[in-house]
């Protein structure tokens, strides 16, 4: 079970500084709208929107009727009214929250893996799809920090292609790696810190260890005068069968 109390403060605590330094979460916006099979949907709903990224870059290029949005944190209403001012709030966890309606896009960047049932929540999300919808949202695969993992030994579950086949109609299955640069290690931290990702949720950083995770990192993960870190976004679209 995901700690979702943890992962809402985390997230709460890093709305100012969020913008200004979820650099793949932007990216992973700009290509999950740019894989859309269509640019005009009636009503659209949109899962974990916290400060807008997706939202901004949908309004930019996808024509719609009517925009439903949903967080878990409530202050997210204060970022999204001033993109959508119409736009219908839902707060809540999506894994708990009740849908009353169908919609003909569902979307949704870097949310759904923060999911305790990932799989079940997508099922849950297909229920609303209006006839012809389609549900397509980014999240994160195997190789996602793995030089964090490796360190710290954490283990990430991730959707396979073959598991979604079973149960939906698999449009788009788009698994990339994207390296992020730093001057030093300790930025990586920070960076974690500023964007609300809880990847060391499970990891008791004493003066010690970080500096032991410091000397490590620089040794296995340098390029140039920088050291990086790797992000592996996938972009999945998917209907009923």
């Amino acid at each position: 079970m995901k700690n979702k109390s943890l992962i809402k403060r985390r997230f709460s605590n890093s709305l100012k500084t969020y913008d200004n330094n979820a650099i793949i979460q932007k990216q992973t916006a700009e290509k999950l709208i740019s894989l859309l099979p269509d640019t005009n949907f009636e009503k659209i709903f949109e899962t974990g929107a916290l400060t807008g990224i997706l939202t901004k870059e949908l309004i930019k290029k996808i024509k719609f009727n009517s925009y439903t949005y949903n967080d878990i944190i409530p202050e997210a209403k204060l970022y999204i009214e001033k993109i959508i001012s119409e736009a219908k709030f839902i707060e809540g966890d999506i894994e708990e929250i009740s849908l009353s309606e169908n919609y003909n896009l569902i979307i949704s960047n870097a949310s759904l893996q923060w999911c305790s049932d990932i799989f079940e929540t997508i099922s849950k999300l297909t229920e609303h799809l209006s006839d012809g919808g389609i549900l397509a949202f980014s999240i994160f695969g195997n190789e996602n920090l793995k030089e964090i993992k490796e360190f710290f030994n954490i283990d990430n579950e991730y959707l396979k292609e073959e598991i979604l086949n079973q149960k939906f109609k698999v449009l788009k299955y788009l698994s990339e790696e994207k390296r992020v640069y730093f001057d030093n290690p300790i930025d990586i931290i920070k960076h974690f810190k500023l964007t609300g990702v809880n990847a060391l949720k499970e990891v008791r950083l004493t003066k010690s260890k970080l500096k032991e995770f410091e000397e490590e990192y620089r040794k296995k993960y340098t390029q140039g005068n920088k050291v990086y870190l790797t992000y592996n976004p996938i972009y999945i679209i998917l209907a009923e069968k």
